[in-house]
């Protein structure tokens, strides 16, 4: 299956390295943030709540019922927000998931340069499996979680790709997410239909790509 899935990104060029997701970011071509939990407090449920109605508002939107997908997990390991640090892996623990799961030196997000790129012993779980069968409220509930001090927290970076059309989802905390694809009608409807939601400071960039 890894090798499958990396034959599906062989079209963001020939620098993409599975282990390290900033080569994939840097390739995915248009893009849409939108605000999660903006307008509540930190640290309440009012927060998380509306972080996860809108993660799965925005999910569904973007892949269709039926589309098979691939969700790709980067786990760094210990970390402070690690709570329930397997909560993810039992949401995808089902007979109609395939999963394979690797011990790999994964890349960090941040680093000073491209020449000296940091990189941690964790895990790298890939699975495919289709939209209708996963729970993905449950998991963005748990992205929610994770720094607003409830349980169960997932702190594992937790990426959706649908090959057939290249489209990927990233929600990465309370504050928001993302969702990339290569063509701008993929993305017009979502930005009409949310407009609302969008990241005000970055409305204009955003916009001049459907010019």
């Amino acid at each position: 299956m890894k090798e499958k899935l990396e034959q599906e990104l062989n079209y963001l060029g020939s620098n993409i390295e599975l282990t390290d997701f900033n080569t994939i970011e840097r390739g995915l071509k248009f893009y849409l943030r939108f605000e999660l939990g903006d307008t509540f407090n930190n640290g309440t449920k009012e927060r998380v709540k509306q972080a996860t109605k809108r993660a799965s508002e925005l999910f569904e939107n973007h892949f269709e019922k039926d589309s098979v997908l691939y969700i790709i997990i980067y786990d760094f390991g210990d970390d402070m927000f690690a709570e329930t640090p397997n909560h993810i892996y039992e949401l995808l623990r089902s007979e109609n998931i395939q999963t394979q799961q690797f011990e790999k030196n994964l890349a960090t997000r941040y680093f000073d340069d491209e020449d000296n790129i940091e990189r941690i012993k964790g895990k790298l779980t890939i699975c495919k499996l289709e939209r209708n069968g996963i729970n993905y409220q449950e998991i963005f509930n748990g992205i929610a979680n994770t720094v607003m001090g409830f349980s169960p927290t997932i702190h594992q970076l937790v990426y959706f790709f649908q090959p057939k059309t290249k489209k990927w989802f990233w929600m990465y905390d309370d504050r928001g997410c993302l969702m990339f694809s290569n063509e701008t009608d993929d993305l017009k409807l979502n930005l009409l239909k949310f407009d609302k939601w969008i990241v005000e400071s970055q409305r204009e960039v955003m916009e001049k790509q459907f010019e």
